[in-house]
């Protein structure tokens, strides 16, 4: 009898471990990046996020619309995610877990945004 997969939640955070430290202007460049790739895949990235690592960074990245765990790992790749990383959450994705895109922070880790969408933060709720 074959176990019936249950369907993953579909995911607006884009998770990225870079393992390097680059100059602020890099990640500039980045983020203008980081927004045109999404928006080959019809997606738009509403801001994104970086903590301080070991060796490096990690990024957050919101998008919408939020989109499925596959799509998201293939934007990771396209973003730089590292290869380990991404060989492990298709695993974690072909398994069915719905906790399969990890990022291991430090308890204190202080998110500092690096990009905020003009319609994002112009929105207002009613």
């Amino acid at each position: 009898m074959r176990k019936r997969r249950t369907a993953l939640n579909e995911e607006s955070t884009l998770k990225i471990d870079k393992d390097c430290l680059v100059d602020e202007d890099w990640i500039q460049d980045y983020v203008r990046m980081a927004i045109l790739i999404c928006r080959l895949k019809d997606v738009r990235v509403v801001r994104m996020r970086k903590s301080l690592t070991r060796k490096g960074f990690h990024l957050y990245i919101t998008i919408a619309p939020a989109v499925k765990a596959e799509l998201a790992n293939r934007l990771q790749f396209l973003l730089g995610d590292d290869c380990g990383r991404i060989d492990h959450n298709r695993a974690r994705i072909r398994s069915g877990l719905q906790r399969w895109n990890i990022l291991f922070e430090r308890p204190n880790a202080r998110l500092r945004a690096v990009y905020r969408s003009i319609d994002a933060s112009s929105r207002t709720t009613e």
